[in-house]
């Protein structure tokens, strides 16, 4: 018997020996990869004299807000237009999935602006003089009208999304400075929001069309230019890293689009109900939502 058990007994002993080293061998990367995310940190935090000048402009907390509420109220009106050339537009055969994503999304866009407007006003400013035109120039994106195709309005979308994420964590130092963790906290929230919104646009982009694009960053081909930084301590044309974009450089892609268009051939009126019935019906909202109308369009409402 005892003869029988002893492969058993050398192979337990093994084992034991493996999960023994294995257990130190994942304790030292562990250890190491604690070290490299605090040296990344570190470097965030505490380096940046040599690269003070790629962080941008210093900004209040208030002009962070001011800021941030303008790329929102951006976002808000492209979504809007985007659900209205789906439901009543030039783009009324799109998919019933991407009609959802955009009321979806443009509902997160509009509660971004009611917060950061309420904040804004908690801080002394006034949220109602922060516009962008009733017919911003949506062409300046592609340089070309972003409405006249699917594949165009997802493509204007991604870099709108991109952008606004890379714009949120420009901003984290200027917070970080001040020591406005509570704002520094809700920015944090709609960051994670605004790269929600940009992973999905990328996933809607594959599997829709076959864009040879993922919903994750691969490269730095990927993102908008300033996010690729070639001093910078962090390599953020890295998969595991994305970059940021000062508010200058925000500010010098959305400056074109925030000029009037001679004219919109998507109207700003948000579409009644009248218009939008039936364009999405509950069959297609996930089990256990509601399908109701909210302003900009339907929305499946847990």
């Amino acid at each position: 018997m005892q003869s029988r058990l002893y492969p058993f007994e050398t192979a337990a002993r093994g084992l034991r020996h493996i999960s023994t080293r294995a257990l130190s061998l994942l304790a030292g990367a562990a250890f190491l990869m604690l070290f490299l995310v605090l040296f990344l940190l570190s470097s965030l935090t505490m380096a940046p004299a040599a690269s003070a000048q790629n962080l941008g402009p210093v900004l209040s907390p208030q002009q962070v807000v001011e800021f941030a509420l303008t790329l929102e109220k951006l976002e808000a009106d492209l979504y809007r237009r985007s659900l209205q050339a789906t439901q009543s537009g030039s783009l009324t055969n799109t998919p019933r999935l991407v009609r959802s994503v955009f009321a979806s999304y443009g509902e997160d866009e509009a509660q971004h602006v009611m917060d950061l407007s309420t904040v804004l006003t908690s801080l002394g400013g006034d949220p109602d003089a922060i516009t962008i035109p009733d017919s911003p120039n949506y062409n300046a994106i592609l340089g070309r009208d972003p409405f006249a195709n699917l594949a165009d309005l997802l493509l204007a979308l991604q870099r709108v999304e991109d952008l606004g994420v890379a714009a949120y964590k420009g901003q984290v130092p200027n917070l970080q400075a001040a020591g406005s963790t509570v704002i520094l906290a809700g920015a944090l929230e709609i960051h994670t929001v605004e790269a929600r919104h940009a992973a999905g646009i990328r996933y809607l982009r594959q599997v829709l069309q076959n864009a040879n694009i993922r919903p994750w960053i691969r490269d730095a081909g990927e993102v908008i230019y300033p996010e690729v930084r070639a001093d910078f301590v962090i390599p953020f044309e890295d998969e595991a890293f994305d970059g940021f974009a000062t508010s200058d450089e925000v500010l010098a892609l959305v400056g074109p689009v925030l000029m009037p268009a001679a004219a919109q051939q998507v109207s700003r009126e948000r579409p009644s109900p009248a218009v939008l019935e039936g364009s999405i019906t509950q069959s297609d909202c996930p089990a256990q939502t509601n399908l109701v109308f909210l302003s900009g369009g339907y929305i499946c409402n847990p």
